[in-house]
């Protein structure tokens, strides 16, 4: 990951972009400093439009930033210019012989050890403001077009690197993070109350309005376009897929796709030299991972249609396992199942092991608030930071995790509501029980309630006495919030009218569609790789390859559930190459983190909870009724849960943001 900024000023008057990139730039060395490039007036092959719109008193400027260890992947460490363009990128492509196959198909051909920047130039020759759409990988960029007279910026759907922009005076600002840009001081520092509520009620938060007013993050999987007229324009340039697929293929043949699939994006983002750490869980999600990075290195025999790459491609990689370790009796614990997985094959290497309990999830936790760009505060920060360490201690500069497998291969009771509107009355009665379901009153919540159209679930809530959120997936503030400050700030009417509407027709789908176009995601994506990025690691999500989301979204509901089984297209893909035990389906959840989560709380977290409780900011706008949180967190100590508990701490971070800036 690099820091990136843009500076430009379209019309007449004080124009200073270089120096305004360069202030961005100081501002975010935790994204990178070792390395730094700007530049400013005309391109390469240029020079004539740069200069007339330069007499007119516009001005334009890129910057970059990065850390010397950031891989070869990601290009030369500068500006990249060519044939009057001119791109500043955080970008890490992967596919890249394809796209190469591809561009030349167009007439722009390529070398094959250019970097990720050199490429995008390429493919914004082949296809202009298209070419994301032909970009495989983690992305972010602002490209400068000369000869249109235009700055074209984009962000890859899944989100892991960001781009933020605001206005400073007449000066469009694009920078990789919120300090970047707030370093600059014309841009505006009021405070969004809408936002802060939103985070601290534990909410989807759809906006991409960020905690300052003036400031706006630009969406994943979107493109931002400014003219030289002043014009902004910002539009969405990737969808899920949303056909439906018949699943005529058995699921052994499904899996096999999906195999094939796995390997290769894992296989293109393992590191090209030395070690590649794998977040490994007991769980079915990185495992998989894990087991598909085997088949990438060749340490795997026999599988029946596994896509194995030649030995050349492997020479000098190795795969490493960073995991998590709890104590004995915790519902966290998956010690002997993670032992299982990297004996696998005969092949053992053992995992570097982090014990939860010397984790602490609040540490320094009002300095750390303070210092945070915005408010929403990542419960796991420490636990993931700790994960990035453990990569490091084995050497490795790349760490894989198993993000994205719960959004594309599992499904809410909501393939129940499927099979009601569909007339399939029979299977849902043979699939309700298997399920788990009991009682009319879940059956309403779960199947129901999902088929209603809005107005009709308003209706009958009015008739229940309730003020629900419209959607099933959407989410009421805690009580402990006044309703008064949620209506005056159009708090809940601001989350209707941003949340991203699903395609399909199908609930199932429409449910993967949510996950994948809620903006809450890429936020824990970026986030997750952001904290990597300052503990030297870049942070990859494989099941977040695009041809596996092309491949996923689409699958029939049979292939996500089966009763009380989960996953068995992802489960199946590794059959042969993770033992037995570990794919078997499981009496009960493992991998649980609420009993540490729970004893972080209600311990080392206890005395912030209890200033909070004393002395409020939060109250002090009038956003929360402290009586109501008291009795909220003496429920939690009473009966200690991680539902409440998340809220709580939703509630918390936010507080300390707001005290880091009101002190």
């Amino acid at each position: 990951m690099s820091a990136i900024a843009a500076a430009y000023h379209p019309g007449r008057g004080r124009s200073h972009p270089a120096m305004d990139v360069r202030v961005c730039l100081d501002a975010m060395r935790r994204r990178g400093g070792d390395s730094i490039d700007t530049w400013s007036g005309a391109c390469e092959a240029g020079a004539a439009p740069v200069a007339r719109t330069a007499a007119l008193g516009s001005g334009i400027a890129l910057g970059v930033a990065r850390y010397a260890w950031e891989l070869p992947a990601s290009g030369p460490p500068g500006i990249v210019r060519r044939n009057g363009l001119a791109i500043a990128a955080d970008a890490t492509l992967y596919y890249r012989a394809d796209l190469r196959a591809k561009l030349a198909s167009h007439g722009v051909h390529v070398d094959a050890d250019v970097g990720s920047a050199e490429l995008i130039i390429a493919a914004y020759q082949a296809f202009g403001a298209e070419c994301p759409k032909h970009l495989e990988g983690d992305f972010a960029f602002v490209l400068w077009d000369d000869e249109r007279s235009r700055l074209f910026a984009a962000r890859d759907f899944a989100g892991r690197r960001t781009l933020f922009h605001a206005r400073a005076g007449e000066t469009l600002l694009i920078a990789s993070t919120v300090a970047g840009l707030l370093a600059d001081t014309r841009v505006p520092r009021e405070m969004s109350m809408t936002t802060l509520a939103t985070v601290a009620a534990g909410m989807w938060l759809h906006s991409h309005e960020t905690g300052y007013r003036g400031i706006d993050e630009l969406p994943a999987g979107h493109t931002l376009v400014a003219t030289a007229r002043g014009d902004v324009r910002i539009d969405r340039f990737w969808q899920p897929p949303s056909e439906h697929v018949r699943g005529r293929e058995s699921l052994a043949d499904a899996s096999a796709q999906l195999r094939e699939l796995l390997v290769r994006a894992v296989d293109e983002r393992m590191s090209p030299s030395g070690a590649t750490a794998v977040s490994l869980s007991g769980g079915w999600d990185s495992p998989a991972v894990y087991g598909a990075a085997r088949l990438a290195l060749g340490q795997v025999a026999g599988v029946f249609g596994a896509s194995v790459p030649s030995a050349s491609s492997h020479n000098g990689r190795s795969i490493r396992a960073v995991s998590i370790s709890y104590p004995e009796g915790d519902p966290g614990r998956e010690d002997e199942i993670i032992r299982d997985i990297v004996a696998g094959n005969g092949s053992f290497c053992a995992p570097e092991w982090i014990d939860v309990d010397t984790v602490p999830m609040f540490r320094d936790a009002e300095r750390a608030a303070a210092a945070r760009d915005e408010p929403f505060g990542h419960a796991y920060e420490e636990w993931n930071r700790e994960l990035s360490r453990g990569a490091r201690r084995v050497g490795a500069r790349v760490i894989l995790d198993g993000s994205g497998g719960d959004q594309l291969f599992q499904v809410s009771s909501v393939y129940l509501t499927d099979l009601l509107r569909g007339g399939h009355w029979l299977e849902l009665a043979r699939q309700w029980p298997t399920s788990g379901g009991k009682g009319w009153r879940q059956f309403y919540r779960g199947v129901v309630r999902p088929a209603l159209p809005p107005a009709l679930n308003r209706l009958v809530a009015r008739a229940r006495g309730m003020k629900p959120a419209p959607h099933y997936l959407d989410r009421n503030p805690p009580f402990w919030f006044r309703r008064q400050f949620l209506d005056e700030h159009g708090v809940m009417e601001r989350e209707i009218a941003a949340r991203p509407r699903p395609t399909a027709a199908s609930h199932v789908i429409a449910e993967a569609h949510a996950f994948l176009l809620f903006p809450y995601f890429p936020r824990i994506m970026r986030l997750l790789a952001g904290f990597a990025v300052e503990e030297g690691v870049e942070l990859r999500a494989p099941l977040m390859d695009e041809r596996i989301v092309r491949f996923a979204v689409p699958r029939p509901w049979h292939e996500r559930v089966k009763g009380k089984e989960t996953k068995l297209t992802l489960r199946g893909a590794m059959r042969g190459v993770l033992p037995d035990s570990v794919l078997a389906p499981r009496p009960h959840r493992t991998g649980v983190t609420s009993a540490y989560f729970v004893r972080q709380v209600t311990g080392p977290g206890r005395p912030y909870f209890e200033a909070m409780l004393n002395d409020s900011r939060l109250a002090d706008v009038g956003m929360i009724d402290p009586a109501r949180l008291r009795r909220a967190w003496e429920a939690m100590l009473a009966n200690p849960n991680d539902t409440l508990g998340a809220l709580l701490h939703s509630t918390l971070q936010a507080e300390l943001w707001l005290r880091g800036r009101m002190s």
